[in-house]
């Protein structure tokens, strides 16, 4: 069962996709903020076990935002792949993260998903 991290400060919309996720047969581990992603990540790291399969993440968040976290995870974790989301157009933030803009289907997410995975396994 792949496990997945999912970052948004939003309690609802993080809620429902994690629902979502979970009925498709993935283990979520949800945060509400870059910062406690962080601290997640490193804590399970040190323990070596634990660490998610796949991040996704929202982008505009207080404190540590989406494209801050992918950046810190791209130099910390470089074989984790993330994938960003939001409800506001992409302005060339992503910096080569995979991005779907809310509202998204499941479908959509799931094709996100297979790709990042895929790409970061070959």
């Amino acid at each position: 069962m792949l496990h997945v991290l999912l970052v948004d400060d939003d309690h609802n919309f993080r809620r429902s996709l994690l629902i979502q996720l979970e009925f498709e047969g993935f283990h979520v581990t949800e945060v509400q903020s870059g910062d406690e992603a962080l601290m997640y990540l490193d804590k399970h790291f040190q323990l070596q076990k634990g660490m998610p399969d796949l991040v996704i993440s929202d982008m505009k968040m207080d404190g540590l935002n989406g494209t801050q976290l992918f950046s810190k995870i791209q130099q910390n974790y470089p074989s984790l792949p993330v994938i960003l989301i939001s409800a506001f157009e992409l302005q060339g933030e992503a910096n080569g993260c995979p991005f779907l803009k809310k509202p998204f289907n499941m479908q959509q997410m799931l094709s996100v998903m297979n790709q990042s995975l895929q790409n970061h396994w070959v």
